[in-house]
């Protein structure tokens, strides 16, 4: 209870300076709160990595909220200072009731004609039912060519450590490495467009039933629906084995293969509020009988922001 309290009171605090900091240094401040209420498989996403996977999908409450000051240093080059804090709430599971806090910092710089270079590293920490459940250090590089006004390209390496602490499964602290390939497409000021991605990630566990390899695709279309609303679809892919037995009872490897299909549509109201709603299907194919789901997922919500 005493940590929990410390990290709330810490994030507190550095969310209240942020502001001040900005206007301090003549940067410019940005502040984006993403709302809703949602049915997914929350274990998938990084922020909450599961020792097991999913088994089932649940329904929930997301707030995920950041602040961030952009201040430009000539040249092109810009360093921006951000402060993430994600609660998630669930209705019939309180133990996955989380609390994400990760500082991090980023600096972009030309690199030549045509290209730009981001870095970025940050450090998270994810309390989950009052309890510390994982500390994660992350770095990452990317590479941005823009031959095109309507093309990118980029190139992203990606390096994690996590540390789940005593009060998880033995032999779950890994380092994942990820490497990715992504291509957008853009039409008309940017009001439609498409994306195109790949990527591959390496995760090395303290225990090799935890190790494992995955290869992802997705996948992205939007386009304006009216002068205020866009519609949108996406769909992901992917397949991860793992390196070791999964269990005495079940001795070999883990084995799923993933999709998640929706359509999107977003509603802008003001400069500062948009209303969203997103809809499908996800399917988590598995060896192992208990990890294998599938069903409609769905969002609905509201963003503010000021940029």
């Amino acid at each position: 209870m005493t940590f929990r309290l410390n990290t709330l009171l810490g994030s507190a605090i550095g969310l209240a300076l942020l502001p001040a900091l900005a206007e301090a240094q003549d940067s410019r401040f940005e502040f984006r709160s993403d709302n809703a209420v949602e049915r997914s498989d929350p274990f998938i996403d990084q922020d909450v990595l599961e020792p097991q996977g999913a088994s089932e999908l649940e329904t929930g409450f997301d707030s995920n909220n950041w602040l961030r000051i952009v201040k430009p240093v000539g040249e092109g080059r810009v360093w921006r200072f951000e402060q993430q804090a994600r609660l998630r709430r669930y209705e019939d599971r309180d133990d996955l009731n989380s609390f994400l806090l990760t500082p991090r910092v980023q600096y972009w710089a030309p690199v030549g004609e045509n290209w730009q270079m981001r870095i970025a590293a940050e450090g998270s920490v994810l309390n989950r039912d009052g309890d510390r459940h994982y500390t994660r250090l992350q770095a990452e590089g990317q590479l941005r060519y823009r031959g095109q006004a309507d093309r990118e390209t980029v190139l992203r390496l990606r390096a994690n450590q996590y540390d789940f602490g005593d009060q998880v499964v033995a032999g779950l602290d890994q380092s994942q490495w990820r490497l990715g390939v992504e291509q957008y497409g853009y039409g008309d000021e940017r009001r439609s467009g498409w994306y195109l991605a790949g990527f591959l990630t390496d995760s090395s566990a303290d225990a090799d039933r935890f190790s494992f390899t995955e290869a992802q695709v997705r996948a992205r279309t939007w386009r304006p629906l009216g002068e205020k609303t866009r519609g949108e679809l996406r769909f992901e892919a992917s397949q991860r084995a793992y390196d070791g037995p999964f269990s005495v009872a079940q001795a070999f490897e883990r084995e799923d293969t993933r999709w998640r299909a929706t359509g999107r549509v977003e509603h802008t109201i003001s400069d500062q509020v948009t209303l969203f709603g997103e809809a499908g299907y996800v399917d988590n194919d598995s060896n192992i009988d208990l990890r294998s789901y599938s069903g409609a997922v769905f969002q609905v919500g509201f963003r503010i922001q000021n940029r």
